[in-house]
């Protein structure tokens, strides 16, 4: 019950801030914040589940093409099981490390599906300020959103 009220906060955070900021501007990926708040404390199988879940959400309320959120977020979701088991998510740099892992995850998979469906109208490079502006207010609202996932559902039990 904990997950779906998180889950209706970040709803709310990403449209509050979709409709403040410039045009120009993306806002923080509460999406993937979500789906890597979530992550640790589910079964693996259940964490890929909802994280592609959770983009397919994401796809339909965004407007976008369906189906890009969704890899996106389900590599991100791969990545941080993965790398959990390598780093040492209770450190934070081992969970700095992890995240920064399931971000780039998160973008190559965004890319494969776009690549997949050829709908590369304009290059790679043209996404870079719109990559580096989300990567930039992700990375200071993470910090925050995580403190607060983690006080809404508690600890994490298991890293993957």
């Amino acid at each position: 019950m904990a997950a779906v009220g998180l889950f209706l906060l970040t709803v709310f955070l990403a449209s509050l801030l979709a409709g403040l900021l410039p045009d120009g501007l993306s806002p923080p990926d509460f999406w993937f914040l979500f789906v890597a708040a979530l992550t640790p404390r589910v079964r693996p199988a259940l964490a890929l589940v909802l994280a592609f879940g959770v983009g397919l959400f994401a796809d339909l309320v965004g407007g976008g093409y369906l189906g890009l959120m969704a890899v996106g977020l389900l590599m991100a979701a791969y990545a941080i099981l993965g790398l959990s088991t390598w780093l040492h998510p209770e450190e934070i740099l081992g969970r700095a490390a992890i995240l920064a892992g399931a971000y780039l995850a998160k973008w190559f998979g965004v890319f494969l599906v776009v690549y997949v469906l050829g709908l590369f109208l304009v290059g790679p490079l043209d996404f870079a300020g719109a990559i580096l502006g989300e990567a930039l207010l992700t990375a200071l609202a993470a910090p925050f959103y995580l403190r607060l996932a983690e006080a809404i559902l508690g600890d994490a039990d298991h890293a993957g």
